[in-house]
C-alpha cells in the first residue's frame, strides 16, 4: 500500500509517458479526450502510479467509479474467482451471479415495492432503456430533464444532456419530444427555499406552455448534479417533482449513475433525500472499475415491460455482477455508508473554514463524498488543477463553465490521504 510519503510531486514528463502518448496520439481516436497526459501503469488503493514510477493521490476515482479504490483485494480475488468458473452467457441461459446481485442491489431499494432489475454495461444505456420504459407503459412519447443535467453519450443520452452545449453540438436533430426545465441551484438564489420556488415555478410553466403532462411519460433527473457542478438540491425540490409526478401519472426517473452506491452516504440519494423515484438507475460505482450498469423498478412497473422488449448482450455478465457484490460487500462489512457521511462532512467544514474567505472561491456544496469547490472562472481552476497535478494530486474539473472542483474520491480514501489531498489542493487554491 502507497503511503503519504511515497508521493513525491509530479515531474515534467518522462520518456515513458512521452512514448506511450505519441502510440496513444497515433492508434486512437482524438474524439476522446483525457483530463491529463498522465499514464497510468497500475492502481493501489486510491493511489495511481504512473509508466514513470510517479505516483498521484486519486480524487477523481475514475469519475466517481473506483468506489473501492483500485485493486482492492476483495473484489480482484472475486473477479479472479469468477473468471475461472464462468466469463459469459449472454441471453443463452441464467446465471447466478446476475440474480444474487439483483437481490442485493432491490434490498438497498426499501422505497421501491418489490423492486426488480435490468441489468445494462453503462449509465447511458441505463438512461436509454429507462426511456424505452416509460414509452411502453405509459404510451407518452415525451420526457422532461434538466438544465446543466448529464445523461451520457447516446444519441438519446444526448437529448437529455445539457451540461455543456459541444455535448450537443453536430448531432442534430436529437430525440424528439424532449423538454428541458431548470434544475433547482440553492446558491443562484437568496435562499433554498426561493431557488425551490423559482425551480417549481418553471417547471409548471413548461407544463401549462409548451409541455402538456398528458404526453410526457418521464421527468428524468440527477438527485445530485454531477457534471452540470456538483450540486446537491433541496430536499423540498425532489419532493416536489415526486408530487407532480404523481399528479400528473408522469414516472420519477432518478439518475444515481454518479450519486448512487453509496457516494452521499447512503446506499442511494433516494434514501439520502428520503424521496421515492418510480424508476431508478445506477452505473459507475457499482462495480468498482468493471462496466456495469442497470434500471430498477416496482415489479408492478416491471411487469409491464413485455419479455423481449428490451435486452443486452453483456448487460449483468457473470465477471462484472461478482465484482459488484465484493463492492456491496465492503461497504457493507466496513460500516462504508456511514463513513461517507461523517467524512463528507468533515470535508466539507475543512473547506469552508480555510476556503470561505477566499476571493477566487465561489461556493462550498456537497454531499457524502460527493464535493464540489466553485471558482472564479475555468482559468483559475485549470491552474488549481495543475498545481495539483504537479504536487502528485489528481483533481478534476466540472460544470457548464469548467469551473467547479469535484471532488469523488474512493469511498475507502483513509483520514490521512483525504487530509493530504486537502492540503495540496487549498495550497493550490492559496497560490491561484
Amino acid at each position: 500500500m502507497t503511503t503519504l510519503t511515497d508521493a513525491p510531486g509530479a515531474a515534467p514528463a518522462g520518456p515513458a509517458t512521452a512514448a506511450w502518448l505519441a502510440r496513444d496520439r497515433a492508434a486512437l481516436a482524438g474524439v476522446l479526450p483525457r483530463y491529463y497526459d498522465v499514464v497510468a501503469e497500475r492502481g493501489e488503493g486510491c493511489w495511481i502510479v504512473d509508466v514513470d514510477g510517479r505516483r498521484y493521490l486519486d480524487l477523481g476515482a475514475g469519475i466517481a467509479v473506483n468506489t473501492t479504490g483500485h485493486g482492492h483485494p476483495r473484489v480482484v480475488e472475486a473477479i479472479v474467482d469468477q473468471a475461472r468458473t464462468l466469463v459469459h452467457t449472454s441471453v443463452v441461459v441464467h446465471h447466478t451471479r446476475n440474480v444474487e446481485l439483483a437481490e442485493r442491489i432491490g434490498a438497498l431499494c426499501p422505497f421501491l415495492d418489490e423492486p426488480q432489475v435490468f441489468f445494462c454495461n453503462s449509465g447511458a444505456e441505463a438512461v436509454d432503456g429507462a426511456l424505452k420504459l416509460a414509452r411502453r407503459v405509459t404510451g407518452r412519447p415525451g420526457v422532461v430533464a434538466f438544465r446543466r443535467a448529464f445523461h451520457g453519450r447516446t444519441l438519446a443520452a444526448t437529448s437529455l444532456t445539457t451540461a455543456k452545449g459541444h455535448y450537443r453540438a453536430g448531432y442534430d436533430p436529437l430525440l424528439p419530444s424532449v423538454h428541458h426545465a431548470p434544475y433547482c441551484i440553492p446558491h443562484e438564489h437568496p435562499t433554498p427555499e426561493a431557488a425551490v420556488e423559482a425551480a417549481l415555478a418553471a417547471l409548471d410553466d413548461l407544463f401549462a406552455l409548451q409541455a402538456p403532462p398528458s404526453g410526457i411519460g418521464a421527468v428524468i433527473v440527477e438527485p445530485v448534479l454531477g457534471e452540470g457542478g456538483y450540486v446537491p438540491p433541496p430536499t423540498d425540490w425532489l419532493a416536489g417533482l415526486r408530487a407532480r409526478c404523481d399528479e400528473h401519472g408522469i414516472l420519477l426517473v432518478f439518475d444515481e449513475v454518479q450519486c448512487g452506491v453509496g457516494r452521499t452516504g447512503r446506499p442511494f440519494a433516494a434514501e439520502t433525500y428520503g424521496v421515492r423515484p418510480d424508476v431508478l438507475l445506477f452505473a459507475k460505482g457499482i462495480a468498482s472499475g468493471l462496466p456495469l450498469g442497470g434500471i430498477v423498478a416496482p415489479r408492478s412497473l416491471m411487469d409491464r415491460w413485455p419479455e423481449g422488449a428490451h435486452g443486452s448482450t453483456f448487460g449483468g455478465n457473470p465477471v462484472a455482477c461478482a465484482a459488484a457484490l465484493a463492492t456491496l460487500d465492503v461497504l457493507e462489512e466496513t460500516d462504508g455508508y456511514r463513513r461517507v457521511a461523517e467524512l463528507g462532512e468533515r470535508v466539507l467544514e475543512r473547506l469552508r473554514r480555510d476556503l470561505g474567505r477566499h476571493p477566487a472561491v465561489r461556493d462550498v456544496r456537497g454531499l457524502g463524498l460527493m464535493i464540489g469547490v466553485e471558482l472564479a472562472d475555468a482559468e483559475v481552476t485549470r491552474r488549481v488543477c495543475a498545481t495539483c497535478l504537479e504536487d502528485g494530486v489528481i483533481v478534476l474539473s466540472c460544470g457548464p463553465a469548467g469551473n467547479v472542483l469535484r471532488l469523488a474520491p474512493p469511498l475507502t480514501i483513509t483520514d490521512d490521504e483525504i487530509e493530504h489531498g486537502l492540503d495540496v489542493l487549498t495550497a493550490a487554491i492559496a497560490a491561484a
